[in-house]
């Protein structure tokens, strides 16, 4: 199977390390070979080659320069949407960044591929949170895949979950902590940090970015949400359409008070139906300290999924990296080698 990578950030490049650790073991058992035959990137340049990327030089380039070498042989001035047209490349892994105003140019990237005829495989949440129908619609159509485990909650099973081990059963609501930044600044708090040095601490590791307002104002978490209802409820929503707040007006103060009585803040992202309609909220709320998720602490996630049939289900990362997020990119490629074996 000829990829063609669409970003090549933490994600990408710690998928490409996998790749190269695991490509013969995954031959043998899927039957499978999976070669990169294409990097598309928007600011270190772009590389092809039908025969395979070099990708050991790929990652070596970034590490010693942070660009790919004007030297590598395979580099090339094309553009993404050019790399998506070409005739070698069977599926796409797009990992750009997210675009909360209307998911692109993600989207483009990936309903350009499906309709080539290509198998698409996204990070990026923003296409599942503005243009799902759409997109599965189309992938449809083609009778190619378009899977996205690694928007919600890094590398552990969400949709793959639902999909392969709940048949016959309704998603009916669920509830979570879906944004590790948010829960780092608030458990630091709990431990008596300020809520500006908790954020400085979290933007120094890598979890925040410079401009924190997409964790901050619960955007990312939005998103999120959105995803998931659109995903697994039906909703055909954006994130505009989240009753959203952030945490910006959490004090340290607010959280001594919250502890004095036995409780604990958390950014909470809900889905449920109301009235028979899929809708969503992510705001801080007082939860127990014993209660499940006011025992998520730090980077950690965790959501729990409400079902007609199976209870509930509750599915928890712990402090996730960023090899846990590329091995979403992972599941999501064997299984399309799956599906075809």
């Amino acid at each position: 199977m000829r990829l063609a990578l669409i970003g090549f950030g933490n994600v990408a490049q710690e998928f490409a390390r996998i790749l190269l650790e695991k490509e013969k073991e995954w031959a043998v058992e899927y039957y499978e070979g999976f070669r990169v035959v294409a990097v598309s990137t928007r600011g270190k340049g772009s590389l092809v080659n039908p025969e395979g990327i070099d990708l050991r030089r790929a990652l070596l380039d970034l590490h010693e320069g942070g660009s790919f070498s004007p030297e590598n042989p395979e580099r090339a001035r094309v553009s993404s949407l050019d790399i998506i047209g070409l005739d070698f490349v069977d599926a796409i892994i797009e990992t750009t960044t997210l675009d909360i105003a209307g998911g692109q140019p993600a989207t483009d990237h990936l309903r350009s591929a499906l309709s080539r005829g290509k198998h698409a495989i996204t990070t990026n949440k923003g296409p599942i949170a503005f243009a799902y129908r759409d997109l599965q619609a189309l992938a449809a159509s083609v009778g190619k895949a378009f899977l996205f485990e690694g928007t919600v909650l890094d590398g552990a099973p969400v949709f793959n979950l639902v999909r392969e081990n709940l048949p016959g059963c309704r998603i009916t609501g669920f509830s979570g902590i879906l944004n590790g930044t948010t829960n780092y600044i608030l458990t630091r708090m709990e431990e008596g940090e300020g809520f500006a040095a908790a954020l400085e601490t979290a933007q120094k590791y890598g979890w925040a970015e410079a401009d924190p307002s997409m964790d901050i104002d619960g955007w990312d978490a939005a998103v999120k949400v959105t995803a998931l209802l659109n995903v697994l409820m039906g909703a055909g929503i954006t994130p505009g359409d989240i009753d959203r707040q952030g945490i910006g007006g959490i004090t340290l103060e607010t959280v001594r008070e919250a502890r004095s009585r036995g409780q604990a803040i958390r950014l909470l992202c809900e889905g449920a139906l109301v009235e028979g309609k899929p809708v969503g909220r992510v705001a801080p709320v007082h939860l127990p300290a014993d209660h499940s998720l006011a025992k998520i602490r730090g980077t950690s996630s965790a959501l729990t999924l409400k079902t007609d049939l199976a209870g509930e289900l509750t599915v928890q990362i712990r402090e996730p990296k960023i090899r846990e997020t590329a091995y979403a990119v992972v599941a999501d490629l064997l299984t399309v080698a799956r599906r075809k074996r």
